[in-house]
């Protein structure tokens, strides 16, 4: 069986987001679309991917029937009766493609028309299960997405917290949804930062992760001893992993709008008597600061140490590991490292 690439995205504006999902009060359903209005549209779903075809209409043309209770016609054919709701056509991903596949369809994250698997299907709740043979035993739009949700007026004010009706949700975690069907041991990443194992032994593989070759810990004294798989900019050991904006006080990767969120850039050489005071920081409490080797900055392991504690053999370069945030100083302490205040 063809698998159709019908995806969804979890932050954006998908699904038809064109109208009124959102903070937009729902538009007329008079309004036109061309020679086109939108309640002609609703009632005549099947028409819009020749409408499209033929540039009759615009993508941004089409209607969102979503949370609305004007826009029926664009899913039933008649008043939903009983079990049976009077879709257009049996097949849903279709139906749901008459729309989502010109406008979205690039924006979703999983396959649809594909029979889950046993173990997926030992895992899933019921609604998930039931959702499943609906759509014909196969996975469908309506696995995650519980439409007759954002049909029903008594609970349009579900769409606050789960405004793209997922089923089962509102989910605190965006995998949480995934999670229903997919076990989470198969999509744990690598932790470079767990670096011993169980019985106390260097796992190699992480270090290799920043290195390029394993740092002997008998003999490595500072940061000019050992190599790296970068030869400038050590932050982008980091920022592979990691998302980054300015700070401390700078906005956060998924928020940061603007430079007046954004806190002040750290990643440069630090000028002279901010340098001397790092320097006295380090002699005064036995403590690392490290800085680039290949060009003097800041770099995020100045402030942050990567390694688990008990790897470094030195006591002053161990300081902060596996801490709060990792830092070598705790909180507010760490700037006054470079900083007279």
């Amino acid at each position: 069986m063809a698998i159709d690439r019908v995806r969804w995205a979890w932050g954006g504006i998908p699904l038809l987001l064109l109208s009124g999902i959102l903070n937009a009060a729902p538009v007329s359903a008079e309004k036109t679309s061309g020679a086109w209005t939108e309640k002609q549209l609703f009632e005549q779903s099947d028409e819009i991917p020749r409408l499209l075809a033929q540039r009759k209409i615009t993508a941004e043309q089409i209607p969102d029937p979503h949370w609305r209770e004007d826009s029926c016609r664009a899913c039933h054919r008649e008043i939903p009766k009983g079990n049976d709701p009077k879709l257009r056509g049996k097949n849903i991903i279709g139906l749901c493609n008459n729309c989502h596949d010109t406008i979205s369809v690039n924006a979703y994250i999983h396959a649809v028309g594909m029979t889950p698997s046993e173990e997926k299907r030992n895992r899933m709740p019921a609604q998930f299960s039931q959702a499943i043979q609906r759509g014909g035993g196969v996975v469908t739009c309506i696995t995650c997405h519980d439409l007759p949700m954002q049909c029903k007026k008594d609970r349009f004010e579900e769409k606050i917290a789960n405004p793209r009706f997922f089923r089962g949700g509102p989910y605190k975690e965006r995998t949480d949804l995934c999670f229903n069907c997919h076990n989470p041991m198969h999509y744990e990443r690598l932790n470079p930062h767990d670096q011993i194992s169980d019985e106390g032994e260097l796992n190699v593989q992480s270090c290799l992760v920043c290195h390029n070759i394993t740092p002997n810990r008998r003999e490595v004294k500072s940061i000019d001893d050992v190599s790296f798989n970068v030869n400038d900019d050590l932050f982008k050991l980091c920022t592979g992993c990691h998302p980054w904006r300015p700070h401390p006080g700078g906005g956060w990767a998924m928020f940061a709008k603007g430079s007046n969120s954004e806190g002040p850039n750290h990643l440069v050489k630090p000028p002279e008597p901010i340098l001397q005071r790092l320097k006295e920081t380090e002699s005064r409490l036995d403590i690392v600061l490290p800085l680039d080797p290949s060009n003097g900055n800041i770099f995020c392991a100045t402030c942050h140490n990567p390694h688990e504690r008990g790897v470094q053999r030195h006591a002053r370069a161990d300081r902060g590991a596996d801490g709060p945030k990792r830092l070598r100083r705790e909180g507010i302490q760490i700037c006054d490292s470079c900083h007279n205040k």
